[in-house]
């Protein structure tokens, strides 16, 4: 990141070929263990619709938490973006119960509230000899929080889809 707040690459190059790397690997993964690239071929093909607009949900909150990923970095240094995105463990539980209903126990809830306040300490404003060490605007922190709850979104559905039968 320049001086200015702008990047030497394209953000979208860099999430399309994160993403087309992980379709090529997918598929190679797929074809060894099939042993065959036709037979997986095959296979992709013949995935009922329904499998495929269930597994869009996911893909498309995946989208944009991978957007998301990149964009909070104009708002916030890379380490406090690494510590602060951890805080999905407190909207994942969170979500895991609205969807479920599963409570979670003392126990679990204790632990991921002991995270979250790690997350927030962690990510707390540093200075040293008047330069800031790690930063986060206001906007950043409104991005984090979207971030988190997206990623949150997308594994309990993930979760909802394999835990269905679908």
């Amino acid at each position: 990141k320049a001086e200015d707040g702008s990047y030497a690459y394209s953000m979208p190059s860099v999430i399309t070929s994160a993403e087309a790397l992980k379709l090529f690997l997918s598929y190679r993964f797929l074809s060894g263990e099939v042993q065959s690239a036709s037979k997986a071929a095959q296979m992709v093909a013949g995935t009922p619709w329904s499998s495929w607009l269930l597994c869009s949900v996911p893909s498309f909150f995946y989208a944009i938490g991978n957007n998301l990923d990149m964009l909070n970095n104009q708002y916030m240094d890379p380490a406090t973006e690494q510590v602060l995105v951890q805080l999905k463990t407190l909207t994942t539980g969170v979500v895991w119960w609205l969807v479920f209903r599963e409570s979670l126990g003392v126990r679990k809830w204790s632990a991921i509230l002991l995270l979250c306040l790690g997350g927030i300490a962690g990510g707390w404003q540093k200075s040293e000899a008047g330069r800031k060490t790690m930063y986060i605007e206001a906007f950043g922190i409104l991005l984090v929080s979207v971030h988190c709850t997206v990623s949150a979104c997308a594994g309990v559905y993930n979760e909802w889809i394999y835990k269905s039968g679908n």
